[in-house]
């Protein structure tokens, strides 16, 4: 009996908990009323729960009254208790990822943005993608307040120049540090490397965010993050581009300026350079008469394509993450022998093996082909192509391409491509990996190891059929290889005091080696096109080898306090040891100190409604600067030849007091925001660069002319200003403009050897002390509407001292002399203002990104107006038809002088305003519906956009292009636009 009562309470038991149990159906969606998949609907306090289908439909059975958390990805969670209810519509909200994503600055498991003491901007994926370009720099370009960066080649392989809050140093490298997932590399590697694969950019500026780099950091830091999969939220992501390239309007124009036949021999008759019949003779030996050539339609290409396609894969389930891609880019550049093609894989794999130990292994591979364009600078061959007679052809009569030009006296361009080759193949390999253990709770212990490698290997062959050297070919090979190894251990521990006080201690130790290895051969002599190696050559023959290497051993820490997430301070200090530095002078102490004031949370701001967020921050601190050779500081030998016989001799000097050269930084900034909408960061910075590394003159009889020494203060400060914010915030649409700038003064405040300025050989540039680096040259005053004559200012006893329009009328002088003229133009070489501007828009499915970069106060040599603006010093050559303003006859107020006077002069006439604005982006795409793809079963998403870059340049510099990055431009090859049509796919 007493098993049968049991019996029957056990099954009421079960009755009643199967009554118990209850279904329920609903689907999740977003603010836009659209579907998300792979949502996790969980039990509250249960591993019990579901994923929702790809049309955000879920059923779940759980017992009655509980609570379902609903959580995606970058959604904010969703606690939903269910009552009666049978079904439910649950909303989900865009989560606001500036106040909940961990960003790694350095070293360390990383902070909430609201946690940041340093100054620290990102740029997310959504701002790198779909760039018609093969470099990831290029679409940072005008998005971060004080960081410039030049694209200063039109070559699909080029690497832009960046700089960060002014020039950090005069000789010494200015470039930041490159990190990607807490390895360093070289900017160079960018273009190896696929911009798809980028989850984020993030540029740190201030000396609490970059300090515990040391010395590397002097110029900042930019940090790179590689994407990572996503645990229950597996996708597929297949994407094709094509893009076509053409030369920009402002490069056109400078190539439209070029006289026609017309216009050159009626100035060769007006000037008395030939007769009228001697014209007529001259045309008359031109094959095709009434030929008007534009060579810029010979040297460059018009609608060239460009390629590529990329598919990642991620996902993850359990405790391990993945995300795998490939990508294959091509392009080729506007001149001939000029392109690129690349091929990509990454493999990026996180797994947490247990409690107390994870681990990920990051694998990035490149192979890529490229050539580059080497007619530049005083090349006739493109650079000064331009000078070619208009009346030449470059096709017969059939409009068959020439190999030879006639007339012109040089062979086409297409020809020389295919005959004197250069291909350079780049393999590449970044590989890093982590192994992190939690023996208890929040001690953390990590070992990361990364490697930067790859072979580069050059082949140039000039072939034996080549007209220019008919049977008498050459050939050379060069490779290259680089290792780069970085071994980094760190103890991390994280404890609260009273649970108001935060802390969070770091130490750790840091090891890196390079080793550069090179080997060369070259042969002439070739007589076939079929055997052009470097063994078939039997003259000439040549080889060398080199090996350069260098190591940094490195110790740091970190500690982290905080009160109440309101008050936060960051002191850093590391010590660093170079191979590259004097034995006595290899280490150096670097430091910081930071605090952040989360002002907002005081009360008595709390209930200022229009105040949205207030913080404040703080930060001073020191890095240094080793960007030299790897053997600078030694006094090094090689061999020669005396009376015939070898024998060896002194190279270099040497300086065993070589030391590093030493960066003070003051950042002073506030963040706040408005209304929920405008948010608003100012910033102050002071930037004083001590012991530069500067090579100093030196007495000629010790037998060098210069030795590099610790000498010198450089100071740059200014301000970054960024606004942005939401005009527009719909369920429908939403209009985000942003704007950002710096202004930024540069000041000399010491030399060498008690010198107030010192004039750099050859460059048109000098340090002056109590000024920025300005351009020295002749200051040119005008032409003389008496005489035609050109007349220039003569410098005071002190070239230093900028001549005064006004001054004495007698202190000018028509006898032209580079080395008695040049004087103070008071020209800054380095820009002072610097940002962009854009706006980001969408509605209904439809969206617009728009992304200018300006420049303003930015000044260049235009050396091409050297050769294109001198009749006198080319004659017969074609000219710009700027010279037509030249001086005839008293009285004429002209640009140029009297014929027979040399037009064009080294002289600040050549120095030009190359600031500009640029359209560096515009992209209009469109979201096909989910519900429209939601029939497909397998399509969750579909974009299709059109991209155009470089489409509108502002510039009043009048050559090529007014973006390169240099104080002298000459036979620049120079950017391109370009417009793309992409199409993406997520499965």
């Amino acid at each position: 009996m007493k098993k049968l009562f049991l019996l029957l309470m056990g099954v009421v038991f079960f009755a009643f908990q199967a009554l118990a149990q209850r279904t329920v159906t609903g689907k999740v969606t977003d603010e836009k009323g659209l579907p998300i998949a792979n949502a996790s609907v969980i039990v509250k306090g249960t591993t019990n729960g579901v994923v929702t289908k790809a049309d955000g439909t879920f059923s779940i059975t759980f017992p009655s009254g509980k609570t379902l958390v609903i959580s995606s990805v970058d959604m904010t969670t969703v606690e939903k208790s269910i009552g009666n209810a049978s079904s439910l519509n649950i909303s989900m909200k865009q989560e606001d990822k500036s106040l909940q994503e961990v960003i790694v600055v350095g070293y360390g498991s990383g902070k909430k943005q609201t946690e940041m003491v340093g100054s620290v901007d990102i740029v997310n994926a959504k701002k790198i993608q779909d760039r018609p370009s093969a470099n990831v720099l290029d679409a940072l370009q005008g998005q971060v307040s004080g960081l410039q960066i030049f694209s200063s080649s039109g070559e699909p392989s080029a690497t832009p120049s960046l700089r960060l809050n002014g020039v950090g140093s005069l000789t010494a490298g200015t470039t930041p540090l490159f990190v990607i997932d807490g390895i360093p590399l070289s900017s160079g590697t960018l273009v190896s490397m696929n911009p798809e694969d980028f989850e984020s950019v993030t540029v740190l500026k201030d000396a609490s965010a970059t300090s515990i780099y040391g010395s590397r950091a002097a110029n900042g830091v930019i940090y790179l993050t590689t994407k990572k999969g996503k645990a229950n939220a597996p996708q597929i992501n297949v994407e094709g581009q094509y893009s076509v390239s053409n030369l920009t309007k402002n490069t056109n124009d400078f190539f439209n300026r070029f006289m026609n036949t017309q216009q050159l021999t009626g100035f060769w008759k007006e000037v008395g350079y030939q007769t009228q019949a001697q014209i007529d003779a001259t045309l008359a030996t031109a094959k095709y008469k009434g030929v008007d050539t534009k060579w810029q339609d010979i040297y460059y290409k018009n609608d060239i394509p460009a390629y590529q396609v990329n598919v990642n894969m991620s996902g993850g389930g359990g405790k391990t993450t993945y995300y795998v891609s490939g990508g294959y880019f091509k392009q080729e550049g506007l001149t001939f022998r000029s392109n690129f093609k690349r091929y990509t894989l990454r493999s990026n794999i996180t797994s947490v093996v247990n409690n107390w130990l994870s681990m990920a292994l990051n694998l990035s591979g490149g192979y890529d082909v490229r050539q580059t364009n080497p007619y530049g600078s005083n090349s006739t061959n493109r650079g000064l192509g331009l000078l070619a007679q208009p009346f030449w052809s470059a096709n017969d009569s059939t409009g068959k391409e020439l190999e030879f030009i006639t007339g012109w006296g040089r062979y086409h361009p297409n020809y020389l491509a295919r005959k004197v080759l250069s291909t350079s193949e780049n393999l590449q390999f970044n590989p890093t990996g982590y192994v992190q253990i939690t023996p208890i709770k929040d001690l953390i212990l990590k070992t990361q190891v990364g490697m930067e490698a790859y072979d580069f290997n050059t082949t140039a062959v000039q072939l034996p059929s080549y007209l220019g050297s008919l049977n008498n070919g050459n050939a050379s090979e060069s490779i290259t290889r680089e290792v780069l190894k970085t071994i980094t251990n760190t103890i991390e521990y994280k404890f609260s005091v009273k649970s108001n006080h935060g802390v969070t201690l770091l130490a750790g130790q840091e090891y890196i080696k390079d080793k550069l290895k090179s080997f060369s051969g070259s042969s002439a002599g070739q007589t076939d096109d079929r055997l052009v190696t470097v063994s078939s050559g039997p003259n000439n023959r040549n080889s060398s080898s080199s090996i350069s290497e260098y190591a940094f051993h490195s110790y740091f820490g970190r500690i982290n306090y905080d009160y109440k997430k309101k008050y936060f301070l960051d002191l850093s200090l590391r010590q660093d040891e170079s191979s590259r530095f004097g034995r006595d002078n290899r280490t150096a102490n670097f430091w910081s100190v930071g605090a952040r004031w989360n002002a907002k949370q005081e009360k008595f701001l709390e209930n200022i409604n229009w105040l949205t967020d207030l913080v404040v921050r703080a930060s001073i601190g020191t890095s240094g600067n080793s960007s030299i050779g790897n053997y600078d500081a030694l006094g090094l030998v090689g061999t020669n030849q005396y009376d015939g016989q070898p024998g060896f001799a002194f190279n270099t000097a040497g300086n065993p007091d070589l030391s590093w050269e030493q960066q003070k930084l003051t950042n002073i900034g506030v963040n706040f925001t408005l209304f929920k909408r405008a948010n608003f960061e100012v910033e102050y910075y002071n930037k004083l660069t001590s012991n530069m590394l500067l090579n100093v003159p030196f007495p000629y009889t010790s037998g060098f002319s210069d030795v590099q020494s610790n000498v010198g203060t450089l100071k740059n400060s200014g301000f970054n200003v960024t606004i942005n914010g939401d005009i527009i915030r719909k369920k429908d649409g939403y209009i985000t403009p942003y704007v950002n700038f710096n202004y930024n003064k540069q000041k000399v405040t010491e030399l060498f050897q008690g010198r107030n300025y010192w004039i750099i050989p050859n460059t048109g540039v000098c340090w002056v002390v109590g000024q920025p680096v300005s351009y020295f040259y002749p200051v040119f005053d005008k032409v003389d509407p008496v005489t035609g004559n050109p007349v220039w200012f003569q410098p005071n006893s002190d070239p230093n001292l900028i001549v005064n329009n006004q001054q004495d009328p007698t202190k000018v002088t028509s006898t032209f002399s580079t080395g008695a003229l040049q004087q103070n133009t008071n020209i800054k070489r380095y820009a002072p203002f610097a940002g962009g501007f854009g706006l980001n828009a969408g509605w209904k499915g439809f969206s617009l990104q728009t992304d200018f970069s300006f420049v303003s106060g930015k000044y260049m040599i235009n050396n091409d107006r050297y050769f294109f603006e001198n009749p006198n010093q080319f004659p017969g050559f074609n000219q710009s038809t700027t010279i037509l303003n030249y001086w005839k006859k008293a009285g004429d107020v002209a640009q140029f002088p009297k014929y027979g006077t040399q037009f064009t002069q080294f002289d600040s006439r050549l120095i030009e305003n190359a600031s500009f604005v640029r359209m560096k982006n515009i992209t209009v795409g469109y979201n096909v519906p989910k519900k429209i793809l939601a029939k497909t079963k397998f399509i969750n998403g579909v974009r299709a956009y059109i991209t155009g870059r470089n489409l509108l340049t502002f510039t009043k510099y009048s050559g090529p292009d007014p973006e390169v990055d240099t104080n002298v431009s000459l036979g620049a090859n120079p950017n391109t636009k370009q417009i793309a049509f992409g199409l993406d796919f997520q499965l």
